[in-house]
């Protein structure tokens, strides 16, 4: 998802303005944050939500809930302005639908990808209302294509993930000396 949000970023660059690109990175920043945040808590020190069973907030639900619903939504107002709220509407349905029924049960489990979706559209629309009132151009043709098939292409290279660095980050700052938690002693201990 991250070659899509920086398409995002690109095209208001290009057809709104970069103050618009800035405040979409700065969006994309805060929901990975605290999915970043989740992940750390946990893996260095254990810390989850247990009465809500969250060890962490899935990033795979929040990323599809806000970049997917944001890329559909400019998408749509290149065809017409007012399919702006049945693009959100859209969004969100079918990235919740993916959080729960793809994420949650192959990933994480539900309550972890339902956290993760509430990030993810939270981010969305409090991005789309802030776009509400900005003037968004048509995105070129030649630009629009470019896009496009960068986020077509980036679905077909090997993925990469954090979880990697947010390990050793989380043993170290928490000064472990083992390895980084990976599931929350209250699953384990109610089996």
């Amino acid at each position: 998802m991250l070659p899509a949000a920086m398409v995002v970023a690109g095209w208001l660059w290009c057809t709104a303005s970069r103050k618009l690109s800035l405040l979409w990175l700065g969006v994309l920043s805060v929901a990975y944050f605290v999915v970043g945040l989740s992940k750390v808590l946990f893996k260095g020190w254990g810390i989850g939500l247990e009465s809500l069973d969250i060890a962490v907030i899935s990033g795979h639900a929040m990323n599809a809930c806000l970049v997917s619903t944001v890329v559909l939504s400019l998408l749509l107002r290149q065809i017409d302005h007012r399919l702006r709220w049945l693009a959100l509407g859209a969004g969100l349905l079918s990235t919740w639908w993916f959080s729960i029924q793809y994420v949650g049960q192959t990933i994480h489990p539900v309550a972890e990808a339902i956290a993760g979706a509430v990030v993810g559209s939270a981010a969305a629309c409090v991005f789309l209302f802030r776009l509400e009132k900005k003037e968004i151009r048509k995105i070129p043709l030649p630009v629009l294509a470019l896009g496009l098939a960068v986020i077509l292409l980036s679905t077909s290279i090997p993925k990469y993930t954090a979880e990697g660095i947010l390990n050793s980050l989380a043993v170290s700052l928490s000064g472990a000396e083992e390895a980084p938690f990976t599931h929350p002693y209250w699953r384990i201990s109610s089996k």
